[in-house]
């Protein structure tokens, strides 16, 4: 395949991207739900962490957070914007203050900072495997976030939710790494699972491919219904 055809087929891929994220494709909003924004909103997450490492065994730590949205306000451009504080609490003590985040909406997107960065987490209208750049407002490279099992129920312990969609960020695994970010929310409730991994496995000819694991770390956040 010549460079000019690959060329014109990225351009392609990028322009379907882009009207799939449209104001004209949008018969409805609706799907804001699986993103809810209001004060006072408060979500607890179970997180399990394990870090890897070539000098010791895989270390595993426990811990709760809580995002709060503590507040809104309007920027320059009389956008909404929703403020959330996120707190940690280890071992059962008190919560402590972690760090602050914004959050808002427009007609076809959902929009966060993270750590500095404006993220797209969300296209609407999502449809099953919509594409769109996650880091399109930001300096990073473009990354293609995707939607799948739009509409499915999933379950956490004894709680089932009935409409669910799954963002997947990254997942990308070959012979030597793995590297994930999947997030899923749940109608009219938000983030209720994220998982991320990113690891580096043995590299020898005498263990590559069997899942030995050098270094890295996983995390899984999942709600916690009280």
């Amino acid at each position: 395949m010549s460079v000019r055809i690959k060329f014109y087929i990225k351009v392609l891929f990028l322009l379907l991207a882009t009207i799939s994220c449209s104001k004209e494709n949008l018969s409805s909003n609706s799907d804001s739900a699986y993103f809810p924004l209001s004060i006072g909103q408060s979500t607890k997450f179970d997180i399990e962490r394990t870090i890897y490492s070539l000098s010791s065994s895989p270390e595993t730590d426990h811990l709760l957070t809580l995002q709060v949205i503590s507040d809104s306000f309007k920027d320059i451009h009389e956008q909404q914007v929703f403020k959330t504080m996120y707190y940690v609490q280890e071992n059962k003590s008190e919560w402590k203050l972690d760090s602050t985040g914004t959050s808002w909406h427009t007609l076809d997107k959902a929009l966060s900072q993270e750590n500095g960065r404006t993220i797209v987490n969300m296209c609407f209208p999502l449809t099953e495997k919509v594409m769109w750049n996650g880091n399109l407002f930001n300096s990073n490279g473009e990354t293609m976030f995707r939607a799948v099992d739009v509409g499915e129920p999933f379950q956490i312990g004894n709680t089932i939710y009935p409409n669910t969609v799954t963002i997947i960020r990254q997942d990308d695994s070959t012979l030597l790494s793995k590297n994930k970010y999947i997030e899923i929310y749940a109608k009219d409730v938000g983030l209720i699972r994220k998982e991320k991994v990113f690891l580096q496995y043995c590299n020898p000819s005498d263990c590559v491919g069997n899942g030995v694991i050098n270094t890295g770390w996983k995390e899984l956040s999942t709600i916690k219904n009280d």
